[in-house]
């Protein structure tokens, strides 16, 4: 089975951080939405349907923000699939723009985190996992000290990951933070939950990222010519990361995503230029790769300190800077992946450009830490 791909008519980003609370996920929204609009050299008018990717947003988000965007009356629709929604909110418009059901749909990523959840633990009383202190950093410990022990990986390699991609960022004036950071740097930090510190984790971010997606007659609305990048398809699958084997790092869904993505959109791990890829930790990031088929289980960490997955190596992974340096505002991150698949494949990424990009796949992984407890996988496969 395939559907037409989406044609990527504009992308539009605000910059992800920290902002006061009279910045309101609604301004971000609309900031980002115009400037995709912008990019298109669209207007409404020409908006078929939005959707909108959001965790924390609360009921009709996305109504809220088609009335201050001049959308109002338009179908709207909500996609929560943690930190898969806004690549959801893709997937869903791929498929309505292939159904033929719209022929230009706005698509918006956003979140505003940094005044609804702090650093803190505060376990639902029914939660006993968490209760006990499994929280996200303590699974994502376990994995990195499982990872280790099984295939000899070296701290410093793990905590490349983060130096790798603190360095691509850098160039990307869209990211929170914009600074190298070195090794020693890395090691040294906080720590948060062994071997784990502060540097391995991603942030709290409140940001906003906008995807204007056009089937060909929306290309002709738009007056659009010439090639544009497009959205080939978007995998989506849930379930364990782990398959019952008692292997903590197996990355089953990761798997089964990477399978449905090579199925759908005719692209196969050979063919992939670049990857954004949810690294929310710096062990994610290793492990994720391996699932997915497109570096050798138990070498994603020799991988990353050798520089086979920085800009100039093998496989850039996360130009961007990641989620470890991009910043993570759940809702917005899926829909930010696309905005750099689109600005690379376009061959306006700056500093940061992969050279000769033409294909490229973003991954994001929305669930629980528990390894045997669900979750859903995202993964958009993106061509010029």
């Amino acid at each position: 089975m395939s559907l037409a791909p989406a044609h990527v008519a504009g992308v539009g980003m605000v910059r992800f951080g920290r902002y006061p609370a009279e910045v309101t996920l609604e301004r971000m929204a609309v900031g980002a939405a115009r400037s995709a609009l912008a990019d298109a050299g669209a207007d409404l008018g020409a908006v078929d349907a939005l959707h909108v990717g959001h965790v924390f947003g609360g009921p009709v988000a996305g109504q809220r923000i088609a009335a201050q965007l001049g959308l109002d009356g338009r179908p709207v629709s909500n996609h929560e699939n943690y930190c898969a929604s806004g690549a959801t909110a893709v997937r869903e418009a791929w498929v309505a723009l292939a159904a033929g059901l719209h022929d230009v749909v706005l698509v918006i990523g956003v979140e505003k985190m940094t005044d609804r959840v702090s650093g803190g633990v505060r376990p639902d009383p029914g939660d006993l996992d968490a209760a006990v202190g499994y929280v996200m950093a303590a699974g994502h410990a376990m994995s990195a000290r499982r990872y280790m022990a099984d295939h000899g990986a070296t701290r410093e390699q793990i905590a490349a990951v983060a130096v790798k991609n603190h360095a691509h960022s850098v160039h990307n004036p869209y990211a929170q933070y914009q600074r190298p950071v070195a090794l020693h740097e890395v090691l040294a930090a906080r720590p948060i939950a062994e071997p784990l510190g502060l540097l391995d984790c991603s942030p709290i971010s409140d940001g906003a990222a906008a995807v204007l997606l056009c089937s060909p007659a929306g290309l002709r609305r738009l007056g659009i010519e010439g090639p544009v990048p497009r959205v080939l398809a978007v995998g989506l699958v849930s379930g364990a990361v782990q398959t019952g084997t008692g292997d903590l790092n197996a990355e089953d869904v990761s798997h089964r995503a990477g399978e449905e993505a090579w199925k759908l959109s005719g692209v196969g791990p050979a063919d992939v230029d670049l990857v954004e890829m949810h690294d929310c930790f710096t062990i994610a990031e290793i492990v994720r790769m391996e699932g997915l088929g497109l570096v050798p289980r138990g070498q994603g960490a020799a991988w990353t300190a050798d520089g086979r997955t920085s800009l100039g190596g093998r496989l850039p992974v996360n130009p961007s800077g990641g989620l470890l340096s991009r910043g993570h505002p759940v809702g917005a991150t899926g829909a930010a992946q696309v905005c750099e698949l689109t600005w690379q494949l376009r061959g306006t990424a700056g500093g940061r450009q992969v050279e000769g990009a033409r294909t490229g796949l973003a991954y994001c992984k929305g669930g629980t830490v528990n390894g045997t407890d669900g979750g859903s996988v995202t993964t958009v496969v993106m061509a010029r």
